[in-house]
């Protein structure tokens, strides 16, 4: 029997996060029975490479060539599915690349499927953004035939006809090790350029972009004691490091740079719960603390009376009003509600308000050198290990997928 061809799109230019999880899924199935190709933009493709991936990037800033070129490449390969690696950024790209999901729905005779991350039907389509704004997503995903939900996020449970959940692995897994004993620990941050996009135009989102760096600083300067800190980001910090604080900030890293780097942190810190570096760290077995806000903060007036604690005022002083957030800077608090309830995978790492100085240095302490609260989260993540185990790997999803006929 022939291989069954896939050909996925990874369209994204602000982050890798999308071709990540499609690559994550990719790299799972046999190469006996399936044939992968990944289409991105010119900027991606090394980054795909180095995941031992075989890639097409779109090359030309005219959609129409691009498009043409698509055509060309659908010829040639001759795919049983078209994956996109998120639709939505997909449709985003159709300025420069000439594909959208109704293009490709309409112009290909081939099945089409999506990754859904988030579950937006569990939303209603309905994304909220920091400072308030709401969005409703256009539908896209039900013009697919077939919906994949990795795992994490997504519950680790079957789901209905034309879903398939499943599990991710990204670079292995490893049981949570003993804290570290002598040394200086090492503590791991992450960022993205989508973090330094300011999507809705909103003030407060502008606030909090440039307030968080100096936030995570002042939370980790006020252990009082000697760190390293391994910054992945297109842009350092701009302010003074506290002088215990051994800072280094790298643009980008290979996948296995990135990956030997997390894995020997003894602390990774985000404000991002949906973060695929989170789930590599959860399943490589490193600490993990995300900072979240739950509730709306005045701070500019607590600041004003005297009420906010000194440390706050100094960290963030132009940062008047806080909004919840899951994802920083972009908010998503409601939208990510449905997909986090009843799932075991935020039971995994801590999760703390970022305002709340006393929590957050408490469970960065526990977190670096608790054995007990290190055992904790090394028995909830045995526990997510073990649903994850109870997935159809991908290529046995494919086989058993009943198209949803959409």
């Amino acid at each position: 029997m022939n291989p069954r061809r896939l050909l996925f799109l990874g369209l994204g230019h602000l982050s890798n996060g999308d071709v990540s999880i499609a690559a994550d899924f990719a790299r799972q199935l046999p190469p006996d029975r399936f044939k992968v190709l990944f289409v991105t933009m010119a900027a991606v493709a090394p980054y795909v490479r180095g995941l031992g991936l075989d890639v097409h990037p779109l090359t030309s800033q005219d959609p129409g060539r691009n498009r043409a070129a698509f055509d060309t490449l659908v010829a040639d390969f001759r795919p049983d599915m078209l994956v996109a690696a998120d639709c939505f950024t997909l449709d985003y790209s159709t300025a420069w690349s000439g594909l959208s999901m109704s293009l490709l729905r309409d112009r290909y005779d081939v099945a089409l499927a999506s990754f859904d991350q988030y579950d937006y039907p569990a939303a209603q389509y309905v994304v909220d953004f920091y400072g308030g704004h709401r969005t409703h997503f256009p539908r896209l995903l039900d013009s697919c035939d077939l919906l994949i939900r990795n795992s994490p996020l997504n519950r680790p449970a079957p789901a209905e006809p034309g879903v398939i959940v499943t599990p991710m692995v990204c670079g292995g897994t490893t049981p949570m090790r003993p804290p570290r004993r002598s040394g200086t620990p090492t503590v791991f941050l992450t960022n993205s350029r989508w973090e330094y996009v300011n999507v809705v135009r909103s003030p407060s989102m502008g606030q909090l972009m440039r307030s968080m760096p100096q936030i995570i600083h002042s939370h980790l300067a006020a252990l009082g004691r000697p760190l390293r800190v391994v910054h992945v980001g297109p842009h350092p910090w701009e302010f003074p490091v506290a002088p215990q604080i051994e800072y280094r900030q790298v643009p980008t890293l290979t996948p296995v740079e990135f990956h030997a780097q997390l894995t020997a942190a003894d602390l990774y810190v985000s404000a991002n719960a949906v973060s695929v570096t989170l789930t590599q760290a959860v399943l490589a077995g490193v600490p993990s603390l995300v900072l979240q806000n739950h509730k709306i903060l005045d701070i500019r007036r607590l600041i004003a009376s005297g009420s906010a604690p000194a440390w706050l005022a100094e960290a963030a002083p132009e940062l008047a009003l806080a909004y919840p957030f899951r994802v920083y800077p972009w908010g998503w608090h409601e939208f990510l509600t449905p997909v986090l309830s009843g799932n075991p995978y935020p039971d995994t790492f801590r999760s703390v308000g970022v305002f709340e100085r006393r929590r957050v240095l408490q469970a960065m302490t526990e977190l670096l050198d608790d054995e007990t609260e290190r055992d904790r989260l090394r028995e909830r993540q045995a526990v997510l290990l073990e649903q994850l185990g109870r997935l159809l790997p991908p290529g046995d999803a494919l086989d058993a997928a009943k198209f949803s006929g959409r």
